[in-house]
């Protein structure tokens, strides 16, 4: 358990650092510390448990997202028209566009019928989630999975059996699927 927690705040802190920025952690005093969204921490450590070894690799979005919905959707280069396009209604939290400015992120949106019931931008420097574009989105019970690449080990999310575009992205990334 402290390992994951020592890599969720290593992903946290990297993922907004980069570029000669500096980033400063004050304790007691001065501002609140930044909050994180519940999903995109459960989403960090279930990655993070995957460097672990092939048995930690499954990821149960049931655990990521423990509340009622029917569907998850995952948004990538996209504005919110493209959004509610896909969704099939107006989500009046939608963002203009995913990811945002001078962000390297995905968004995951949980629905349950016409209503967005939680959401969660996930950076990918704690993992990728590029290739999980299935215009429908995917139903609870889908199974996912950890993939790595070879050279620089990075973290793709991906269904358990791909489809043929999904499959496609992941071989194009050098994502192992097998």
């Amino acid at each position: 358990m402290v390992a994951t927690a020592g890599f969720v705040i290593w992903a946290v802190a990297s993922s907004g650092s980069g570029g000669g920025r500096t980033t400063t952690v004050r304790i007691g005093g001065g501002l609140p510390p930044p909050t994180s969204s519940p999903i995109a921490v459960r989403l960090a450590n279930a990655v993070g448990r995957a460097n672990l070894g092939p048995r930690f690799r499954s990821i149960d979005m049931t655990a990521v997202a423990p509340f009622a919905w029917d569907r998850v959707y995952v948004f990538r280069d996209e504005t919110r028209d493209d959004i509610q396009r896909r969704l099939g209604f107006e989500w009046p939290g939608a963002p203009s566009a995913v990811p945002r400015s001078g962000e390297h992120e995905s968004l995951v949106a949980f629905v349950r019928g016409r209503t967005v019931v939680g959401s969660a931008f996930f950076s990918d420097a704690i993992g990728h989630l590029d290739c999980l574009t299935a215009p429908g989105g995917y139903a609870r019970g889908t199974r996912f999975v950890v993939r790595f690449t070879r050279g620089p080990h990075d973290a793709y999310l991906a269904t358990t059996t791909p489809d043929a575009a999904e499959a496609a992205c992941l071989r194009a990334v050098g994502a192992v699927t097998h």
